[in-house]
């Protein structure tokens, strides 16, 4: 894939501009600067996402679009460590969860329609581990029809892009239709699905019949993917786990819809500290439980909470409210003399930019200025610092 010397090339310019090197043709005479600056680019955007694969100078990374699709290495370790066995990943593509299901000594047999990015991978793969995976290139669903095997999982990772590139967001839309698998759920066989984290979780269940668990993956307070687990025993009210791979014990929150559909909410005004649910949270759908027994919601449609102690052990952002008031420029003007602030918004007519622009308040400081809608429907702003992690 990569020669001694272009290896040596994308490490002497490892920290160079891509674009300004494929400018560069003349200065570099032997060398595929249209070869090598894509392989710079991507070294530098996946230095976070995949460690382990960039520490290996002679991996070769394919194009931009399987880059974007591909799991970081913490998703796909998280996933290793849920399923075992025999496993078929019958949509390949860069091969980075096939990759972590082999670094956990399962076996694993890889499926992708690319013949090229086939290549690739299987390059990759035994750069990183070896030959201990099984490389096909065809048709993932046409691979299982002809091979029927005792699989103990099958793992999906569906294209999520139209005919025309366009970004889909219901799992009947991607590509290939994850529906047309769930004949293959039989005996022992499992099926775990990975899905963007736009897709509606409910309505997934729905089309599915029912699964097992469903896995709300976040890192660094973002909301990375979706995991659906389907077998014989699915239900259509699973649990729902709400992770964040940046702390040591990932589970932050775990519960049913029908939990949540089955409590009522505790409405209240604002009072000593503010809180704000961890993204996977609010993701998850988890609007009512996530108050628990000592916070009151700030209006049936917002989602921010408060209580008069502190709840330490709140899964999400915890802040000491300085002032409340009425959303004008008085005020703003008044408990913002450095017209400096953080700003967040909860179902509030106006987006934190539009705030900005209109009050004319920078961003940054120490403050964070909540604007919301409370209980009755009043637009009210809470000026507020946030609390130190315990």
């Amino acid at each position: 894939m990569l020669s001694k010397e272009e290896i040596k090339f994308i490490q002497e310019h490892a920290q160079d501009d891509p674009y300004q090197l494929s400018l560069s043709k003349g200065l570099h005479p032997g060398l595929s600067l249209s070869k090598l600056a894509p392989q710079i680019q991507a070294r530098q955007k996946l230095v976070h996402k995949l460690p382990t694969w960039i520490s290996h100078s002679s991996v070769f990374f394919p194009p931009q679009l399987n880059l974007e699709q591909a799991s970081s290495e913490d998703t796909a370790l998280f996933k290793a460590g849920l399923i075992h066995g025999k496993i078929i990943d019958i949509t390949g593509g860069m091969g980075v969860d096939s990759w972590a299901f082999a670094q956990q000594g399962h076996s694993v047999t890889y499926v992708e329609r690319d013949e090229s990015l086939v290549h690739i991978t299987r390059f990759n793969h035994q750069v990183l581990v070896g030959n201990s995976i099984h490389h096909v290139h065809g048709d993932g669903i046409d691979y299982m029809k002809k091979h029927p095997s005792d699989w103990d999982y099958i793992y999906i990772d569906p294209a999520r892009r139209g005919s025309k590139g366009e970004k889909v967001i219901l799992l009947e839309d991607c590509e290939p239709n994850v529906i047309e698998l769930l004949p293959f759920i039989e005996n022992n066989t499992q099926l775990l699905i990975k899905t963007s984290p736009l897709l509606d979780i409910s309505r997934a269940i729905q089309s599915l019949k029912g699964v097992d668990k469903v896995w709300i993956i976040c890192v660094k307070n973002e909301v990375k993917e979706l995991l659906f687990l389907k077998s014989q025993n699915a239900t259509m009210d699973p649990v729902l786990e709400v992770h964040e791979l940046s702390l040591a014990n990932s589970l932050i929150f775990q519960a049913k819809l029908s939990e949540e559909r089955e409590t009522i909410s505790k409405l209240g005004t604002l009072d000593k500290y503010l809180y704000e649910p961890h993204p996977g949270i609010l993701k998850a759908g988890f609007f009512k439980l996530v108050a628990g027994k000592q916070l009151h919601k700030l209006g049936n449609n917002t989602h921010v909470y408060t209580s008069a102690e502190r709840e330490d052990t709140f899964p999400g952002r915890q802040f000491k409210v300085i002032a409340q008031g009425n959303p004008d420029k008085k005020w703003i003007e008044t408990h913002l003399p450095t017209g400096k602030a953080n700003i967040s918004t909860r179902n509030f007519p106006m987006s934190p930019e539009e705030i900005r622009k209109k009050w004319k308040i920078k961003e940054g400081g120490p403050w964070t200025l909540f604007a919301y809608q409370d209980e009755h429907q009043k637009n009210v702003l809470a000026l507020t610092e946030k609390c130190p992690v315990n």
